[in-house]
């Protein structure tokens, strides 16, 4: 059984339409989440133990002027996180919020799956407006403090 198996059935169980995608062992989907739409990629990683979950915002197109306060940004909202972290690709503006599990003397289920997918969906729901205004000329400390407030 490949680790990507519990994400697969993870997707099943929520109703999720799910690829797995050929010669790789890799699922994804797509969600309409309440603040915007996300794109979710499942890697299996069997040789090294580990699954990745990368939670991708659609639609974002970051011109090369605010890249700098995109970045100031996630480093903010990266800073406190217990679990998991953004990450932006420099050239392209790529960003996608990471999370995962290194396999250690454990079988893996799709309860040890559940939290990590459900935690990176919430987490990039709750930051996508700020990111979603930086990406529009906020200002990035701004933006935090708005999205960080206690509600």
């Amino acid at each position: 059984m490949s680790l990507i198996d519990p994400v697969n059935a993870f997707f099943k169980e929520m109703g999720w339409e799910a690829t797995r995608l050929e010669k790789v062992p890799v699922v994804t989907t797509g969600l309409q989440l309440p603040t915007g739409e996300v794109e979710i990629f499942a890697h299996a990683h069997d040789e090294q133990n580990r699954i990745l979950i990368y939670v991708r915002p659609r639609g974002l197109d970051i011109p090369a002027e605010r890249m700098l306060a995109v970045a100031e940004f996630l480093t903010r909202a990266n800073y406190g996180l217990p679990l998991g972290n953004f990450e932006m690709d420099l050239q392209d503006g790529e960003i996608n919020f990471k999370n995962s599990i290194e396999i250690v003397d454990c079988q893996v289920s799709v309860a040890l799956v559940r939290p990590m997918v459900i935690g990176a969906v919430e987490t990039v729901n709750r930051y996508l407006p700020g990111l979603q205004q930086v990406v529009a000329g906020a200002d990035p400390a701004q933006a935090i403090a708005a999205v960080e407030a206690p509600q």
